[in-house]
């Protein structure tokens, strides 16, 4: 999938941690493509998982500042993908590599990415938050 201006919500830091989040997930899905996820998934989910988490804190922290009116509802999303990453990290720790859940991973982060950006983050566009 990969990142679009269409989801840039107009604050420089928040958008190029969205950028990144998405090279994190399109990097991996090449990998997978090239036959080296299992040498990299590990990692992957380690990384994804503290980046995503950073990336939270930084966006909660614009949102409260802004008196965003879906602060809450953010924070709340953000809390379940969380959750996603931990149901990933626990099911590779229990049985190891899986291609096919190491593809569902790439399509979660995408779709969620896609799906949130849109919805909840969009309100930062209208509010005026420092770059």
């Amino acid at each position: 999938m990969g990142w679009s201006d269409e989801y840039s919500v107009g604050n420089e830091r928040i958008d190029n941690q969205h950028k990144m989040i998405f090279k994190m997930a399109d990097d991996f899905k090449a990998a997978l493509d090239d036959n080296r996820g299992d040498g990299v998934y590990s990692e992957l989910l380690k990384s994804l998982s503290s980046y995503t988490q950073a990336h939270f804190r930084v966006e909660e922290k614009a949102m409260e500042a802004c008196k965003c009116p879906v602060a809450v509802q953010n924070k709340e999303e953000h809390m379940k993908l969380i959750d996603v990453l931990s149901g990933f990290q626990q099911r590779y720790l229990e049985r190891g590599f899986d291609r096919e859940d190491a593809y569902n991973l790439v399509n979660t982060i995408d779709r969620w990415l896609a799906d949130h950006i849109c919805s909840i983050d969009m309100h930062l566009k209208d509010l005026n938050i420092l770059p």
